[in-house]
């Protein structure tokens, strides 16, 4: 393992230590930030004009987009109802 590996391991523990919602929440925080970094990097090199389609960055948008769906399902859960 890199020394990169072990910091995430250390810090994904601690956030595990804290129950299944904080790991959860630190992965998809972790996971967003992973794309958005290819994303800004795949722009950079895309030659796709406006308008065509690149399936690199079709593919991107779709891992934001579960991850954005993922964060509201577990948001939702944890939201206290009237009935609560």
């Amino acid at each position: 393992m890199t020394p990169d590996d072990y910091v995430v391991t250390a810090i994904a523990s601690d956030f595990a230590d804290h129950g299944r919602l904080a790991l959860d929440s630190f992965l998809s925080g972790y996971y967003a930030e992973s794309i958005r970094i290819i994303h800004e990097a795949h722009l950079a090199e895309c030659t796709a004009s406006d308008g065509d389609l690149c399936l690199t960055c079709e593919a991107i948008r779709a891992g934001l987009v579960g991850i954005l769906a993922e964060r509201r399902s577990a948001a939702s859960l944890n939201t206290p109802t009237a009935a609560s």
